[in-house]
């Protein structure tokens, strides 16, 4: 009887024990140190800023693809003007895109592109007889227009310019000019 009496105290004990150290372990344990709390900070940092690269590059991709999805409608806008009026429209020589609104309505609203400047119905330049031109769109922005609707040279085809103005001539360069400068 003495051994089972030795047993059970032990048992007890060991019981006892066990619960007071992990009582005092789980007291250590509660919170996170400084060190692993700047650990995490520092983590979460890194991942933010990669994602945000990641939104910068999508939404410069996204502003490209609206450039050429403006580009490509002005122009079968005046497809339609010109087949309409046999003579593409007059030009004026101001960034202002009243004269351009105006000629377009028929056939499109006339767009902002997406740097937030005008598109500008223009003649004579970068060696174009007609050619719609934007505005400061960057030099990386101007070489992907490029890549997407031309032959990758911002010096030859018909995407030309640089990154402070860049001339697009996708329309009819045979067409009669007629010089109605406003």
């Amino acid at each position: 009887m003495n051994n089972v009496l030795v047993k059970e105290l032990n048992q007890r004990i060991k019981r006892r024990l066990f619960f007071i150290v992990r009582l005092v372990e789980s007291s250590f344990t509660k919170g996170f140190t400084l060190i692993e709390l700047l650990v995490v900070i520092a983590i979460i940092g890194m991942l933010s800023s990669v994602v945000l690269g990641s939104l910068n590059s999508a939404r410069d991709k996204a502003r490209v693809a609206r450039a050429v999805s403006d580009l490509k409608q002005i122009q079968n806008a005046l497809v339609l003007y010109q087949d309409a009026n046999n003579a593409y429209p007059c030009f004026d020589h101001t960034w202002d895109d009243t004269r351009e609104t105006a000629w377009a309505l028929p056939y499109l609203k006339w767009p902002t592109h997406p740097w937030g400047n005008q598109y500008h119905w223009e003649h004579g330049t970068a060696g174009f007889v007609f050619s719609v031109s934007l505005n400061a769109p960057g030099a990386a922005n101007a070489a992907a227009i490029d890549r997407a609707m031309d032959n990758n040279n911002l010096a030859t085809g018909n995407i030309r310019g640089d990154g402070n103005r860049l001339e697009f001539g996708g329309m009819d360069q045979t067409v009669p000019l007629v010089d109605c400068h406003i």
